[in-house]
This record gives structure tokens, sequence and C-alpha cells, in this order.
């Protein structure tokens, strides 16, 4: 099993291969099986029944709710794990052609042990699409991300930015959902915190590298980036030219 944890979410990508689980949902999860699956199951109830699974079909488990599952086979399974999924009734086998995308796009990081803040950003993504078609989204209050407000994101990823510092930590700090926050900070600035965060990272690591001899390397692990070659694609995808350029 591949997986990645924050202490705001959980994404695991589950092998294909027979399985037997029995356990109750402590937070509301989201499933999506990249194959077709069959076996025999129970979700919310003691009634045992047969079940098919689509491929690329997407399920949502609502918290409190007793699963039993099994499969003689099984196949290629995503769980996200969020206190962040606003859904109050459990679903199975439905589809939405916007999260198939998604969802492979999450495979691949999971087996490249990416950044996290790039899994965030997906599994957010995720999270929307799913919730968007269960149930009625939760608007931000107009105004609510006030100047003081953005002040404060600012100096939270200032002070941490050196860290893999994720969305879901600076919704946290201001107690609020990861939705609502994101909602609010697009709403005030006109771009995702992921965005933000990137900027913030790529704004410092461009000073160190204009202004010190800093290793490049260093500079990256500075700004919080995963790597020197992950800095180096985010400076030629957001300002078209490699960090040793901007030195030479």
């Amino acid at each position: 099993m591949k997986s990645i944890a924050t202490s705001h979410w959980r994404l695991e990508l589950l092998p294909a291969s027979p399985y037997s689980v029995r356990y109750v949902v402590a937070e509301n999860e989201i499933g999506f099986a990249y194959d077709w699956q069959s076996g025999e199951h129970a979700i919310g109830t003691d009634r045992r029944s047969t079940f098919k699974v689509r491929a690329n079909s997407l399920a949502v488990r609502a918290r409190g709710c007793d699963i039993y599952s099994s499969s003689r086979r099984g196949g290629e399974y995503l769980r996200l794990v969020s206190e962040d999924i606003d859904v109050r009734h459990s679903r199975s086998d439905f589809m939405d052609e916007g999260a198939v995308g998604i969802a492979h796009r999450l495979r691949s990081l999971l087996l490249t042990h990416a950044d996290p803040l790039d899994c965030e950003a997906l599994a957010l993504a995720l999270r929307d699409r799913v919730v968007g078609v269960c149930e009625a989204p939760q608007e931000a209050e107009p105004g609510w991300m006030t100047p003081q407000r953005l002040r404060r994101v600012d100096e939270m990823i200032d002070a941490r930015l050196s860290e893999p510092i994720l969305v879901a930590d600076l919704a946290a700090a201001l107690g609020l959902s990861t939705r609502y926050f994101s909602r609010a900070f697009h709403q005030a600035t006109g771009r995702s915190p992921r965005e933000h965060i990137i900027e913030c990272r790529l704004r410092r690591a461009r000073t160190l590298i204009e202004t010190t001899d800093h290793r490049l390397t260093d500079i990256a692990a500075d700004c919080g980036f995963s790597s020197h070659a992950h800095m180096t694609s985010q400076f030629a995808m957001r300002i078209g030219v490699a960090p040793s350029a901007l030195r030479a």
C-alpha cells in the first residue's frame, strides 16, 4: 500500500489483491475504484449481499457507517479520508467524469512519492468534485477574508516556508474547514491558497538565488521545495527560466 498522511487528511492507494475488511468509518471518506471489482459486502447493515463495482467509479462513506467488504480478487483502490469531507449519507458505485482524471493523477503522485502540497491540491479537488455531486457546497461569506486575515496567512506561510506547509494547516489555524478557507481566499485574492504558497516559495527562492551564493539544493530546502528538481520545474513553469539562469 502506498500512502501519504497529514494531521488533516490521509490518502491510501490499495493494491489489486484479495481482501476482507470490517470497520466503522471514523471520518468521512471517498473511495475510487480503478478496476472492476466484485465480492460481498454489507454497508450500514448486517445483511450481506453480492456487489459489482465498475472501473472508475466512486463511493462515499459517512462517519459512523459500519462497513464489511470482501473480494477474492480485489482491485486497485484509492481512499481519501478527511474530517473536511462534507457528506451525510453513504453512497456507492457512482460516476463523475471530472473525478476520473484527478484520481488517476493522484495515483501517479502516490507512486512517485510526490510533494505533499501537490497531493493535497488534487485531494481537495477530488473532494470538491465528489461533495459537489453528493451535497450542496458551503459558500464562503463575502468579505470574510479581510486584509488583516490575509496578513495573518502570509505571516504563517513566512514562518513555516521551509516546512511542508499545507492549505489544511492554514485553514485549521483560522478555525475553518479547508473548503471554506479555500473559497474565501480565492474570493479575496483571485487565486487558490496552494498557488499563493508556491508563489511565496518562488519569491523567497528568487531573492536567495540573486543575493546569496548558497547552493541551489540548499535554497530549495530552505524554501520548502521537496527537491532541487521540484524547484527547477516550478521556476520553469511559472517564471519561464531555470534557477541557474537567474544566478548566471
